[in-house]
């Protein structure tokens, strides 16, 4: 009897060795997380997305108390295909100062005006919704079927175009987390060309030059005041229009120009009527019918 107790002893050891030891091997297996590819994975994307610009401009958004961020790449006009709109972008300042942005999905609207957003509080889901405006002058969103949905996973920044008017937008974004929620309608103020930031931070590349608070580039100083000796240019402005410097240069026969919109103000917005192209003493003039550029003149 005795000595069965004491092989029964012994048998439940070693149960008890064997389980402890099939224990340990199996958790690492059952955590992906705690694998040691994993762990490389992880640690060298986080290496370098803290190394990129990206990771500084969030960290700029979040510095200003904002949790997402929205800059105005430029006008790209109605009928740019695709691969024109990357092309603008690559040809632009944000291609150097913000060089993810090339790698980034669109999101087309419809419209003319080229934006980027940037989520810097991942936590929030982004949704892309198409707006419209009521006679009642509010907009009213079709909150019932999204465009584009962040999620929180994956890329966290995106370009959107959209605005086929310059009056309102026709897009809206919807940030949401946890129960805080707000909306942004991108589009730029009639009167001074920059983004109507609300809600969010403007990491615009501005070239302003009808506020005197800001030093004017001199070459676009000088295509403006040649624009201005125009005699059309002239009569349209008699009669009430403006001149707004649209932040674009877009290569015109081969030759790089400053565009300008000549237009009106019309309920606190800017309302771009015709558009010109400056480059040396020449001066184009965009014929809409047509889609082309033709010259007016010398300034």
């Amino acid at each position: 009897m005795m000595k069965l107790n004491k092989y029964i002893l012994t048998l439940l050891i070693v149960l008890a060795v064997i389980a402890a030891f099939s224990g340990c091997e199996a958790k690492p297996s059952d955590d992906p997380d705690l694998t040691e590819n994993k762990t490389t994975d992880v640690s060298h994307l986080t290496t370098v997305q803290n190394d990129t610009d990206l990771s500084r401009l969030q960290k700029t958004i979040l510095d200003n108390n904002e949790s997402v961020g929205i800059a105005y790449i430029g006008y790209v006009g109605y009928e740019a295909n695709e691969q024109e709109v990357y092309s603008f972008l690559d040809n632009s300042q944000y291609a150097d100062k913000y060089d993810f942005l090339c790698g980034s999905p669109l999101v087309n609207v419809g419209g003319a005006e080229l934006y980027a957003v940037v989520i810097a509080d991942t936590e929030y889901i982004a949704s892309v919704y198409q707006a419209e405006i009521t006679d009642n002058g509010e907009y009213s969103v079709k909150t019932d079927d999204a465009i584009y949905k962040y999620s929180g996973y994956g890329i966290d920044y995106f370009l959107l175009r959209c605005n086929e008017s310059e009056i309102h937008s026709n897009v809206s974004l919807l940030f949401e987390k946890g129960n805080s929620s707000f909306s942004v309608f991108p589009m730029l103020s009639g009167m001074d060309g920059h983004l109507v930031a609300e809600n969010f931070y403007d990491f615009s590349i501005y070239s302003d030059y009808g506020d005197d608070s800001e030093a004017e580039d001199r070459n676009v100083t000088i295509a403006r005041e040649i624009l201005l000796e125009s005699q059309e240019v002239q009569y349209y402005i008699n009669i009430g229009m403006s001149v707004q410097y649209t932040g674009q240069i877009q290569e015109i026969y081969g030759r790089p120009c400053w565009i300008f919109a000549l237009g009106t103000n019309r309920d606190d917005q800017f309302v771009r009527e015709r558009y010109y192209g400056v480059c040396d003493n020449l001066i184009y003039f965009y014929d809409a019918l047509n889609d082309t550029w033709e010259v007016l003149g010398n300034g």
